[in-house]
């Protein structure tokens, strides 16, 4: 396991550690923890000559704008947005009123199958 810790370089980094590993050795699949990351992946897979999906399968999470229009598309995990904002302004409206009844909550989401995917490449 590798950390890119929310930052560009470091996915990047994290990535081309795991690339830079003994082929039979190397993952065949990454699951990045956003699909900025994701797209640093991309970018690490491509400068090893590895393909996608290929050699390697990648999966982001959020389902931002870039996911879908990146070649492969980006399979991820589709966050609802909309509903975490409405909750965040609720909590914060119920905290001014001293009301807060609850401190954490969970959110569906959704996988977004796209073309970054394919069954294990190993046996």
């Amino acid at each position: 396991m590798k950390v890119g810790d929310y930052v560009s370089d470091k996915a990047y980094k994290a990535a081309c550690d795991l690339l830079e590993m003994r082929e039979q050795d190397r993952p065949t699949a990454i699951f990045a923890f956003n699909d900025l990351g994701a797209i640093n992946v991309y970018r690490a897979a491509r400068q090893h000559g590895i393909s996608l999906p290929e050699q390697l399968s990648i999966i982001g999470f959020d389902d931002v704008y870039p996911a879908a229009g990146i070649c492969p598309s980006l399979t991820t995990i589709r966050q609802p947005f909309d509903l975490i904002a409405r909750q965040c302004i609720d909590l914060i409206l119920e905290a001014r009123e001293g009301k807060v009844e609850q401190n954490y909550f969970i959110f569906p989401t959704q996988l977004v199958e796209r073309e970054s995917c394919v069954s294990s490449a190993r046996p």
